[in-house]
């Protein structure tokens, strides 16, 4: 309770902070995503002041809060993010990548779970990366050696299997599962 009263008064005075950032690009929301995921309280401070700060895209790499509370596993920040600035999920970054191809990088399937839960996150399972990748293109790179990913990948794709259509290598979510094609790589969130 205490930061966030903090975060509050700083911004009674000075609301512009929302909008600043560091030399990375890292606005105030992007740091409360990062560690504030066991309480959202600051995050619902600051987009209070400005929802638009949930748009804010660091420098180089053009995550938003939104894409760094999903590699971290908070579902109830990402939650707090898109119900304030719907219009985020459609940020992407320098590869493509939107905030539930994220959640799947961070490999914790119960967290990609939650995240089909909320309709703004849910509706992204269809979009495509710089290289034709869906989420479930990264699911199926994931279930070859995860058991828990195999559940989510059958529970979640079986009845919607076409609609991930084909990557850029003309493969699809099934060849994928079914070869051996290394379609994701472990993110640093930094």
């Amino acid at each position: 309770m205490l930061v966030s009263e903090t975060a509050r008064k700083l911004l009674e005075k000075e609301n512009k902070l929302t909008k600043t950032t560091d030399e990375n690009g890292w606005s105030p929301l992007h740091y409360a995503a990062f560690y504030f995921g066991w309480s959202n309280r600051v995050v619902k401070v600051l987009l209070e002041y400005d929802a638009s700060a949930a748009c804010i895209a660091e420098t180089e790499k053009k995550r938003t809060a939104l894409h760094i509370a999903a590699i971290r596993g908070h579902v109830e920040v990402m939650e707090e993010i898109v119900s304030r600035c719907p219009a985020c999920c459609e940020l992407v970054d320098n590869r493509g990548w939107n905030a539930l191809h994220y959640v799947v990088a961070s490999k914790r399937s119960r967290v990609f779970e939650e995240c089909l839960k909320i309709p703004e996150l849910a509706r992204l399972k269809t979009e495509k990366d710089d290289k034709g990748n869906t989420p479930f293109h990264l699911i199926a790179a994931l279930a070859r050696e995860q058991k828990q990913w195999r559940r989510v990948f059958y529970e979640y794709n079986y009845s919607e299997r076409e609609m991930y259509g084909l990557n850029k290598r003309k493969l699809s979510v099934n060849d994928i599962y079914d070869g051996d094609f290394a379609e994701i790589k472990v993110i640093n969130p930094l």
